[in-house]
C-alpha cells in the first residue's frame, strides 16, 4: 500500500533529523499531501499530534543520551532544539516525571516513546515505563514445562499452566496467590516459580537468574497478564530494542507479576514486568 511507504518515509525523515529543523515542506513532499493534511491523518490513526509525537521522540532520545553520554544538560538540550536549561527540564520532567539530572541513574524509571511504524495497523507511540535493573542472582523455585511452538502458542502454554481449570501451576507451588511471581522463559522452557521463602510446595525444581543487566518494563495497573504481557512483549522486540542501542544478551526472558486478588480493589493494584538481559550494541 502506497500510502503506508509514505508514512513510513515520513517516519524515517523524522527519525533521521530529531537533532534538526523538521522542514514541513519536506514531509509534504514525502507524504505527497499537504503537511495539514498529513498531521491530521497522523492525529486520526495515532491518538496523538505529530507535533506531539515529535516532542516525545526528541525526550526519548534525550533520556538515551543522559543515560550513555557525559554530556552536558544544556548541550543535549540544545541538540533536540531547545532553547535553553530550564525549558528543557520542565519538559523533560512532564515527559519522564523526574528532572533531566535525575535520568543518568540508570535504575529510575523513565517514560520512553519508541519511534511509530505503519502496517496494516499501526504500532508504537505507546508510553512505555522503562528503567534498567542491575540485580544479583535471585534463586527461585518452582515447576517448569518443555515447549515448542509459535509466539502466539506460547502464551496459550502459559494461559494453560496459570488456568485454575487446567494445570493450575500456582496450588502446587505455594497457598495463596498475592505476592510476587515468575515467568520464565529460557530456551524452550517456560517455569512458574517464587521466591523459596514463598513457597509451600514440595519436590520443586530450582532455578537461578543470573547476575546480570536487564531492561525492565512495567504495566499500567489493573490489567489481566493474558492481555498485558503479549503486547508489552510485542512492543519491546518490535520497537523498543530497534531504537533503544541495547541488544538482548541471551534468550533469557523474565516475567514478573505483582499479584493482588481478593476484592475489586486490591485487583487494580496489581501489575506485570518483563525483563529482557541487555548489552550495548
Amino acid at each position: 500500500m502506497d500510502i503506508l511507504k509514505q508514512l513510513n518515509k515520513v517516519i524515517y525523515y523524522t527519525e533521521e533529523n530529531l537533532e534538526e529543523e523538521i522542514s514541513p515542506d519536506i514531509i509534504s513532499q514525502i507524504a505527497c499531501t499537504s503537511y495539514d493534511s498529513f498531521c491530521r491523518f497522523f492525529s486520526y490513526i495515532t491518538g496523538i499530534t505529530f507535533a506531539e509525537y515529535i516532542r516525545r521522540r526528541k525526550l526519548t532520545k534525550a533520556a538515551y543520551d543522559l543515560r550513555s553520554s557525559d554530556d552536558k544538560v544544556i548541550d543535549i538540550a540544545v541538540k533536540y532544539g531547545y532553547s535553553g536549561a530550564d525549558v528543557f527540564r520542565k519538559a523533560f520532567t512532564k515527559q519522564h516525571g523526574i528532572p533531566p539530572t535525575a535520568a543518568r541513574d540508570v535504575s529510575v524509571s523513565l517514560n520512553v516513546y519508541p519511534p511509530v511504524s505503519f502496517h496494516v495497523i499501526f504500532k508504537g507511540a505507546e508510553k512505555m515505563n522503562f528503567r534498567i535493573v542491575e540485580t544479583e542472582e535471585i534463586e527461585v523455585y518452582g515447576v517448569s514445562r518443555h515447549f515448542n511452538g509459535t509466539s502466539a502458542e506460547r502464551y496459550e502454554m502459559e494461559h494453560t499452566m496459570w488456568a485454575t481449570d487446567c494445570d493450575f501451576v500456582p496450588s502446587q507451588i505455594c497457598e495463596g496467590f498475592d505476592g510476587k511471581w515468575y515467568g520464565i522463559w529460557n530456551d524452550g522452557h517456560y517455569m512458574i516459580a517464587r521466591d523459596k521463602s514463598d513457597t509451600t510446595g514440595v519436590d520443586l525444581e530450582k532455578d537461578i537468574i543470573p547476575t546480570g543487566t536487564y531492561a525492565a518494563f512495567t504495566t499500567e495497573k489493573g490489567g489481566y497478564a493474558g492481555d498485558e504481557l503479549p503486547k508489552l512483549h510485542d512492543l519491546i522486540f518490535n520497537s523498543w530494542l530497534p531504537d533503544s542501542g541495547y541488544v538482548q544478551a541471551g534468550n533469557l526472558e523474565i516475567e514478573v507479576y505483582h499479584l493482588r486478588t481478593g476484592d475489586a480493589e486490591r485487583k487494580k493494584n496489581r501489575y506485570y514486568e518483563i525483563w529482557i538481559p541487555i548489552k550495548e550494541k
